[in-house]
């Protein structure tokens, strides 16, 4: 064989095992995640999340360009929304999606990487608390200290805002509900590069009930 001939075969070995394994994250990455069933508690309490709305993906001073275009009103729900959340006591959690660091991450768009200014909130959202929770999967019951967070404060119902509608919010919700919590997914507080109409249809036919931020007078 000659050395040409075999570079590229080597070449295309490389090539096939880097696919096969961004296949094999993407799909861990994208998958919902199961947990125990919460209790039933004496005082519930409701949480709102905020779901990585970040410098990377909607910011002015994060990887340009933005992903996210005229968000403005989905940005001033949310904020309205943490307003009504911190003023009646409910818990407001920020997630914020962080890639390790290496050439996947780099392959699959390079935003929101650990150490980088762009995994930073989104600089125009309101911050009232200290409860930030980092993910590296879709689903923000991913990292199990948001879980043992809800647990500790005896929360059973949380409210999901933020992005991908399509994704992240999704999966989260979906994980939310595998342990039992009671969901609720604002529709103009959350943001999509896909289909808006489509998403919707899809939490409807999989019982993710949704609602408008103008039917919540208060958490």
């Amino acid at each position: 064989m000659s050395i040409k001939k075999y570079i590229t075969i080597s070449l295309a070995a490389i090539v096939v095992i880097l696919a096969m394994i961004v296949v094999a994250v993407m799909k861990k990455m994208f998958t919902p995640t199961e947990g125990a069933k919460i209790a039933a508690y004496a005082n519930p309490q409701k949480a709102l999340l905020v779901i990585d709305v970040q410098e990377d993906y909607t910011g002015l001073k994060g990887k340009q360009p933005s992903l996210y275009k005229n968000i403005e009103p989905q940005l001033a729900a949310i904020n309205g929304l943490i307003d009504k959340a911190s003023k009646s006591g409910a818990r407001v959690i920020y997630i914020r999606q962080i890639f390790d660091d290496n050439v996947i991450s780099r392959l699959l768009g390079g935003r929101t990487i650990e150490g980088k200014p762009g995994t930073e909130l989104d600089s125009r959202i309101s911050v009232v608390s200290r409860n930030d929770f980092t993910k590296k999967r879709s689903d923000a019951f991913s990292n199990p200290r948001l879980d043992d967070f809800l647990i500790s404060n005896q929360v059973n119902e949380v409210y999901l805002v933020g992005l991908d509608a399509a994704y992240c919010v999704y999966n989260t919700a979906r994980g939310a509900l595998n342990r039992g919590y009671k969901v609720k997914v604002v529709k103009d507080a959350i943001m999509t590069r896909k289909n808006m109409s489509d998403i919707l249809k899809r939490y409807e036919q999989e019982n993710i009930p949704v609602t408008a931020s103008s039917e919540i007078d208060k958490m």
